[in-house]
């Protein structure tokens, strides 16, 4: 059974922008977050003082010149762990019957429904209110959605992200990310900016809502090691061992490093350090 059936002389595109604002807005819920939205015929909210509920789903048919919306709330597994909860008690309460279990299933089977009803109340409420107010004055009010700063992700953070992508996705390794890099500056980019933006074309997000810690370097393995450890992978993965790997390093070494640095960097790049 639907919350809320209501037809409205209204489009359906002033409708859907409407309610779309007023939640974003946070007049129906502060923390409630649009999940889907699809102009002009629906919208689905996550409620933020419900989160184990269902999804609020806002129907939009266009009839016209008229609208017709249809408002359903979804149990969600936290209600419908909490109604077996309670069937479960009653099933106790039928073999043993006494006060104290009655109790217990009164307040089992009023906390079940006590978030689904004023989730459903509060939607049902404040959206058919809204639409009246609209439909008999005609104007269509602009609600300020205030959004918190976001701030850049760390750049060390997008660069592991672009490492995690390439391994798992693509199967490569490190060195196609660098190359790729490499290829932004020289457009005239610097690392940094390459990074991002490779982590751009890649879909990663460049913005966060509060910025997290920089992660910890992880402590490297004696070069010695991590050498025999590049041996075995150049060898299995690259088919190619020894003569490919001492190229690399001779590399970095002729960018200045020594060769344990080399050796360190290069396990650094190929996720094996």
């Amino acid at each position: 059974m639907p919350v809320l059936e209501m037809e409205v002389k209204l489009p359906a595109e002033d409708v859907h922008r409407v309610i779309f604002d007023y939640i974003r807005a946070g007049h129906i819920g502060k923390k409630d977050r649009v999940k889907i939205s699809s102009r002009p015929s629906y919208i689905e909210v996550m409620p933020g003082e419900y989160p184990w509920g269902g999804p609020v789903k806002i129907r939009i048919t266009p009839q016209g010149d008229r609208s017709r919306i249809r408002l359903d709330v979804g149990i969600g597994i936290g209600t419908a762990a909490a109604f077996i909860a309670s069937l479960f008690i009653l099933m106790i309460f039928l073999l043993s019957p006494g006060i104290i279990w009655a109790l217990i299933l009164f307040f089992a089977w009023s906390s079940t429904w006590s978030g689904y009803t004023k989730i459903c109340n509060r939607y049902r409420n404040k959206i058919s209110d809204l639409l009246r107010t609209v439909e008999r004055t005609g104007v269509i009010p602009e609600f300020k959605v205030e959004e918190e700063p976001k701030h850049p992700v760390d750049v060390d953070i997008l660069y592991e992200k672009l490492v995690h992508r390439y391994s798992t996705v693509y199967g490569r390794g490190v060195w196609v990310i660098e190359r790729e890099i490499q290829s932004y500056m020289k457009e005239g980019l610097s690392r940094e900016e390459a990074i991002r933006r490779l982590a751009e074309s890649e879909g990663l997000e460049l913005f966060e809502e509060k910025p997290k810690p920089k992660p910890k370097p992880k402590p490297s393995l004696p070069p010695d090691i991590l050498y025999k450890r590049l041996l075995d992978m150049y060898a299995s993965v690259y088919g190619r061992g020894k003569p490919l790997l001492e190229r690399k390093i001779k590399e970095y070494i002729g960018k200045g490093l020594s060769r344990e640095e080399a050796i360190t960097r290069l396990a650094w790049e190929e996720g094996i350090a």
